[in-house]
């Protein structure tokens, strides 16, 4: 490995832009902590919206709306601009199926428990992923952590499990949490953190520009999921008691009409608005993260996550939330505790990471070692929102 002093590279290891002005930095922030909140809303309320029974419906769906709205942006740079190289068309495409499978069935399992899994608890447990991409990172990759990052860890584990422990063994605690739904929720970041790693250890010898990835992965996450139908027979799969299989086909058409309004049961919720503007927030939400680690850092990407975390939290227990609103109870205070765990691991974690203090003065004297590779072409980029600035020497540091 080769050591070098940061000087005026990002975070990422990169040279960076000329600083932006503190104001243009702050509102840039402030919009991706606002388009996070909304993403975050967004998602419960949909899911609710159409609930367990259309959950794989909506799932296919936003999979589909990613390959429009991704189309949308690669193919004009395909066409107009030198961002896709022959040498990266020409690279297999066997990667980006496996990378589809994994996130597929992360996506899947997220489908399955939104409904049914509660708001406040979704961006708890979605940091989850850091524990366990530190799990399969030493497993698969051999990668060495801290004790500042183990501990970091553990107090995220420790802090989702306040959270969604007590509502599922505590009686008439919460009317709306189904213990199977939080638990295929939390699960559903065990393909999401392979997926992760699987990208942090096959992406070293080039790469590849950010929707060019996207959009191969998001094709065959969008027709390797429909492989999965099947297990919507089981109970608590798409259903409490499961959906017979002949019923699969009928049931997806009918998540189709509901997508429409065309149902009385989906009329009045807003269906078509709430999946078309769930996926347009979500990109916009991913390519600002993205533009804010390429003209900042993926440190100040870190901290607008660290914002967010507790805005999103506790916004479910406003009127701002809507139909996915919840009464703060006496079983809520275990949600408050379980934030301030969580967000103290994860900022743990994220200092711990990287090295440095949260001075970003200070991070620009860093010594750092990285490999020959990480200098030509830097980590390989991807979208992911359930970290934002996870840490850039464990491949996260420009994922959303």
């Amino acid at each position: 490995s080769l050591r070098f002093r940061l000087g005026h590279m990002g975070g990422d290891g990169r040279p960076m832009a000329t600083p932006l002005p503190t104001q243009m930095l702050v509102v840039i922030m402030m919009a991706l902590i606002g388009l996070g909140c909304v993403n975050f809303l967004l998602l419960k309320e949909m899911y609710t919206a159409y609930g367990d029974e259309y959950a794989f419906f909506v799932n296919q769906g936003v999979n589909f709306l990613y390959i429009v709205f991704g189309g949308a942006v690669l193919y004009p740079r395909m066409c107009f601009t030198d961002a896709v190289t022959p040498k990266m068309r020409a690279l297999s495409k066997k990667r980006f199926v496996i990378m589809g499978f994994l996130d597929a069935l992360g996506t899947f399992f997220t489908a399955m428990g939104a409904t049914f899994t509660p708001g406040s608890m979704q961006p708890l447990l979605n940091q989850t992923l850091i524990p366990w991409i530190i799990l399969i990172s030493q497993l698969h990759l051999k990668k060495v952590y801290s004790f500042g990052e183990l501990s970091g860890a553990s107090m995220i584990m420790l802090g989702a499990c306040a959270s969604a422990l007590p509502p599922i063994f505590l009686d008439g605690s919460e009317t709306h949490l189904r213990c199977y739904a939080v638990c295929l929720y939390a699960f559903s970041n065990v393909p999401m953190a392979m997926s992760a790693c699987y990208k942090e250890g096959n992406f070293q010898e080039q790469e590849l520009d950010v929707w060019y990835l996207t959009q191969w992965v998001s094709i065959f996450q969008f027709f390797i999921s429909f492989l999965f139908m099947p297990l919507l027979c089981l109970p608590g799969f798409g259903s409490a008691s499961g959906t017979p299989l002949a019923l699969l086909p009928v049931t997806f058409r009918e998540g189709f009409f509901c997508f429409l309004e065309m149902t009385q049961e989906c009329k009045d919720k807003h269906t078509f608005w709430l999946l078309m503007g769930y996926c347009m927030v979500n990109v916009a939400y991913n390519t600002l993260g993205l533009y804010l680690v390429k003209v900042a850092s993926a440190l100040m990407n870190a901290l607008s996550y660290a914002i967010l975390l507790p805005c999103t939290t506790l916004l479910f227990f406003t009127p701002l939330a809507g139909m996915a609103q919840e009464q703060f109870t006496a079983y809520s205070w275990f949600t408050v505790v379980a934030l301030g765990l969580v967000l103290t691991g994860f900022v743990r974690y994220q200092r711990y990471g990287r090295a440095v203090d949260l001075d970003i003065v200070e991070q620009a004297e860093v010594v750092r070692e990285v490999t020959p590779e990480l200098l030509l072409h830097g980590r390989q980029q991807s979208f992911q929102e359930r970290i934002v600035g996870a840490g850039i020497e464990h491949g996260f540091g420009t994922d959303l």
